[in-house]
Formats: structure tokens, C-alpha cells, sequence
């Protein structure tokens, strides 16, 4: 029984000590790891936001990014960059069976077989200055109709030269083929059914966004000329390399108007323009002040240049960087083995094309649970690849060389000698036969 349960106890010694050399196996080639906060004990679904630092010491794609519970188990995930979105695309279609209901106008729309999805209606209607109540109904044949929407409104009024108007009617997510429209006469200012002019379906898509923020030291500023005019001019560093696409400056002047431009500072001999307007504020307005780049960039430092001409140095009291959250979002189908580790910092490290990452966007029907990270710790199980032996060993490649010239100069002696030996015998052979005669 004793040599039983000495069996028993050392076999899970040794189980627990090749789950550790795995998990450290495992994750032995990424540099960092940050620990996942708590909160994320429970089965379901969670997400945090990924940290700067991490971003800055992780490949730009974030492709390296590896989820571990403490057992080394991976755990699969999905990024979600979370930019505002907000795209139309609008659907071919050909009207047909337009007509007048009672005080109604009616038109029916074939989208084609390959239509998509689609989630709102583009209605163009004669006449200005009306409100007018519009349902949508959807079919697949065209005869069996689905309501859609019905007390929906479409508008426009025109007053001093300003025109408020709104032609779009949106509906759940929908692939009928066919759509009917139905738009009924303003009572206060259509004296007969209203025209329709054209119907387009739309599908488009809106996300309202999540965005990161960080406090950035102001630099002092330098004094400058820019296209001839007095200009003054920060470098700004991030804090490190991380995604970005906006700044946010507080300034304490109290109203002006003042041309500027950002450029990536990286490369001071290599300055690129990102973004260039005015900055405008009129006196009464506190609110900070946006700098929006053309696209997002990857940078560390940034170069700002505000054009003074005659008038004072603009003070900026702070500054903030911006730019969407990249947000990891996963799912525990039961308690994990505590603490949760994402490991960064491998940049050979190939994409890991999650299936759970394909199947995201059904599962977001449950808002997940928001939960932080830790600080960036080195990873104490790392183990860099080898330099190549060149590195390692730098002065080998010259023995090499010494060797190879050495080696080669053996051979081209050798192969002279064989040659004037060859030479020597060829010149006797061809003498001897004239001496005989």
C-alpha cells in the first residue's frame, strides 16, 4: 500500500513538473508578459484593452499577442480595433409597379439576385417643406410582402437659405429580394399623393467606437521660420510606439486663428506630414482642441508647427495622444487556472487565425465584462534564438576566409606545376623524333 501511494505521489510530481517545463516551453520565445487583473474567473465573456506598453514592445500587427492561463493552456482570442465607423453602400435596383394608393404613393424596387444585406431605404420625393410618414415591406417574390417598417417619417424645410432634410428610413437587417415603399401624403402642406422619384437600398454599417487616450509631456517649444513666416514648432514624444491618430491640446489663449501642420518625427531627416488645417478658437470657448490625422500612424515622436506670423507663441498647457482601442476579447468555458497571462514580444511569431476570431461577431449579442491588466513584466522563462554563428563567433568567418584563400592557393600552385609538367613532357616528346633523323 506504501509502494502504491509512493507510485501515486510521484506520478503527480513529475505530471506537475512536465506541465510546467510545457508552459514554459510554450511560452519561452515571447520577451514580456502584463497579468490579467481579476475578473476574469467566471466562465463567459470578457475583454480588456491592450496597453501601450505592450504595443510597443509587440510586432505592429499584434500578431504575437498569446493568451496563458497558469497551467500554460492558450487561450484563444479575438482583436477588435475599435474605430468609430459609419459606411453606406448603396444597392442597384430598378423600380417598377409605382403607383397611387388611396393618399399614398407606392413603388416596389428589385435588388437583383446578388444584393447582400441591406438595413435602410433611400427615398427621393418631390416637394420641399413636408413631413411624411413612409413604410417598407420586404418579399422575396415580390407578391408576399413582410413588414419592415411602418411610422417611420422622411422630411425637409427650407428656411433663409438652410435646407434640414432626411430621405433615409432604417429597418433590421434584411436579404429580400424585392422592397416595397409606401409614402403618405404631408396632411398640412401635399394637396395629392407625393412622387417618388427613386428608392435605393443602403446597407450600412455604424459603430460608435472606443477611444484610448494618454497624457504626453509638453516640450518646450523652438522658435522657427516656416515658408518665410515666424512659426514655433513641439516635438513630441509619445512615451513610446504606439498606434495613434489625433492629438488633443488644451491651450490657454483665450481666441485665434493660427495655420499648423503634424509631422512624423522618427526620422528627423525624414519628416512626413500627417495632418495640417487651422487651429480656430473664439473668445468664450474653453473646450480642448482636436487635431484629427489624415490616417492613423505608427510613430513615437511628432513634430507640431503652428505658423505665428506677428503674434505670440500659442500656450499649450497639455497634451493627449488618441487613438481607437485594440481590445482582446475571449471566452472561458470554465475557470481558469490563475493568473491569466498575455505574453508579447516575439517578433518571428505567425498569426494564430483563431477560429473563435471568425466567430466573433455572433457572440457579441452578450456584452462581454471589461476587465484590466498589469504592469509589463519580463518574462523569467525566456530564451532569445541563438545568433547566428557568424554573431556569435565573429571572428570565425575570417578564419574561414584564411583557410578557403589558403586552400585555394594550393590548388592553382598544383594545377601550374601539373600544367608546366605537361608542357615540359610535350616539348621533349615533339624533340625527340627530330634528333633521330
Amino acid at each position: 500500500m506504501k509502494r502504491l501511494a509512493f507510485v501515486v505521489v510521484l506520478a503527480f510530481a513529475i505530471s506537475a513538473l512536465v506541465i510546467s517545463a510545457f508552459a514554459q516551453a510554450a511560452t519561452s520565445q515571447w520577451a514580456y508578459f502584463v497579468v490579467i487583473n481579476s475578473g476574469a474567473e467566471a466562465p463567459g465573456l470578457h475583454d480588456f484593452t491592450i496597453p501601450l506598453e505592450v504595443m510597443d514592445k509587440s510586432r505592429e500587427d499584434l500578431a504575437d499577442l498569446r493568451l496563458h492561463d497558469a497551467n500554460g493552456k492558450e487561450i484563444p482570442y479575438a482583436l477588435r480595433i475599435r474605430s468609430e465607423v459609419d459606411d453606406r453602400q448603396v444597392i442597384g435596383g430598378s423600380l417598377f409597379n409605382q403607383a397611387n394608393v388611396g393618399s399614398a404613393s407606392e413603388a416596389s424596387v428589385d435588388l437583383g439576385e446578388e444584393r447582400g444585406e441591406h438595413n435602410e431605404v433611400e427615398i427621393q420625393t418631390a416637394g420641399t417643406n413636408f413631413r411624411r410618414r413612409v413604410a417598407v415591406e420586404g418579399g422575396d417574390t415580390g407578391t408576399d410582402w413582410k413588414t419592415l417598417q411602418t411610422g417611420a417619417l422622411i422630411f425637409a424645410f427650407q428656411s433663409q437659405n438652410k435646407t434640414v432634410q432626411s430621405d433615409r428610413v432604417s429597418y433590421p437587417t434584411s436579404r429580400y429580394r424585392y422592397l416595397r415603399v409606401r409614402v403618405f401624403a404631408d396632411e398640412l402642406s401635399d394637396t395629392e399623393p407625393p412622387t417618388i422619384a427613386n428608392v435605393s437600398a443602403v446597407r450600412a454599417v455604424r459603430a460608435k467606437g472606443e477611444l484610448t487616450t494618454w497624457d504626453v509631456n509638453v516640450p518646450a517649444y523652438q522658435l522657427l521660420r516656416s515658408q518665410g513666416a515666424p512659426a514655433s514648432a513641439w516635438s513630441i514624444d509619445l512615451g513610446a510606439r504606439v498606434p495613434c491618430d489625433r492629438l488633443i491640446l488644451d491651450i490657454d489663449d483665450a481666441s485665434f486663428s493660427r495655420a499648423f501642420q503634424v509631422e512624423t518625427g522618427d526620422d528627423p531627416q525624414n519628416l512626413r506630414l500627417v495632418a495640417s488645417g487651422e487651429l480656430t478658437r473664439h473668445v468664450g470657448e474653453r473646450a480642448p482642441l482636436v487635431i484629427k490625422f489624415d490616417q492613423e500612424e505608427h510613430v513615437r515622436k511628432l513634430r507640431l508647427l503652428i505658423k505665428d506670423y506677428s503674434n505670440q507663441t500659442l500656450t499649450i498647457t497639455a497634451i493627449k495622444g488618441g487613438a481607437p482601442a485594440r481590445q482582446a476579447v475571449f471566452e472561458l468555458k470554465q475557470a481558469p487556472a490563475q493568473p491569466l497571462r498575455l505574453f508579447f514580444g516575439n517578433p518571428n511569431a505567425t498569426a494564430p487565425h483563431y477560429d473563435f476570431e471568425k466567430e466573433l461577431l455572433t457572440r457579441l449579442s452578450i456584452t462581454p465584462v471589461r476587465i484590466g491588466s498589469g504592469p509589463a513584466t519580463n518574462n523569467p522563462d525566456y530564451k532569445p534564438e541563438p545568433l547566428p554563428l557568424t554573431e556569435r563567433i565573429p571572428w570565425l568567418i575570417y578564419i574561414v576566409l584564411t583557410l578557403s584563400s589558403i586552400a585555394l592557393g594550393l590548388i592553382l600552385f598544383s594545377l601550374a606545376r601539373s600544367t608546366m609538367r605537361t608542357e615540359g613532357q610535350t616539348a621533349e616528346d615533339s624533340a625527340a623524333p627530330a634528333s633521330s633523323r
